[in-house]
């Protein structure tokens, strides 16, 4: 099973939500929701990449795909430059340039690092800090999981959070029946799930600012709906649970 099936998994299991057709264009709307979960981590906690340049004896390093792998634009941080970077083997000590010393500079074609006060020659190897956001294998023709296996909880949170919106939208947008007791039992239902997601989402935030303590946060979170429970929706009965 690959990594983007176990977060869809994971997720359904939280929300004992059944097989039901949620689909959008034929794509799973579980992928969205793991997308969308993918986005959320990225800007909490991005993926932190370090590239090696070959110094050109310019003041100027072009930032595209081939010096700086999966930046982009208006959304990538550079956190660090070091110039030139040191050879760990033979315990050089680093050589960080300070933030006043560089920064970037775009002309009609392109955007660049601008190095102030240093022109690398060839021999020099040029070291670039910088956040990309993460990816999932199979999700978006990817081939490779950067999320933390501990973090895997933190994805699974998120994404039930996006699911429950869409459950409470789903109830909340279905027709009005003959039957006015079924029209509040939607209604509940669309309640239930906009609490649900709040959960979830406090469930996540702690999990990123407090790890130790969001272990627990979903224990409580397995609950009937106040309606029926012999009431058809798109999630499995209490009573037919496992």
């Amino acid at each position: 099973m690959s990594q983007l099936a176990e977060y869809i998994a994971s997720t359904r299991s939280v929300l004992r939500e059944a097989n039901s057709e949620i689909y959008d264009s034929g794509e799973d709307s579980y992928e969205s929701f793991v997308r969308r979960a993918l986005r959320r981590y990225s800007i909490d906690k991005p993926f932190i990449k370090v590239s090696a340049i070959t110094g050109a004896s310019s003041i100027y390093i072009t930032v595209n795909e081939t010096n700086l792998p999966g930046y982009i634009d208006h959304w990538s941080v550079i956190e660090g430059i070091e110039v030139k970077a040191p050879t760990v083997a033979s315990n050089e000590v680093p050589c960080f340039i300070e933030r006043d010393e560089w920064d970037l500079y775009r002309n009609s074609t392109a955007l660049y690092i601008w190095l102030k006060n240093a022109k690398p020659p060839s021999s020099y190897t040029i070291s670039v800090t910088y956040t990309i956001p993460h990816t999932i294998n199979k999700l978006d023709s990817e081939t490779v999981d950067t999320i933390p296996s501990l973090d895997f909880e933190a994805i699974v949170l998120w994404t039930a959070r996006e699911a429950s919106l869409m459950l409470a939208a789903k109830n909340s947008g279905t027709s009005d029946p003959t039957v006015r007791s079924d029209i509040v039992n939607y209604k509940t239902k669309s309640s239930e799930f906009r609490a649900l997601s709040d959960k979830f989402k406090e469930a996540y935030q702690a999990w990123i600012h407090e790890p130790l303590k969001a272990a627990g946060l979903i224990r409580d979170l397995d609950f009937g709906f106040s309606h029926a429970d012999n009431s058809a929706f798109l999630t499995h009965r209490s009573g037919s649970r496992n």
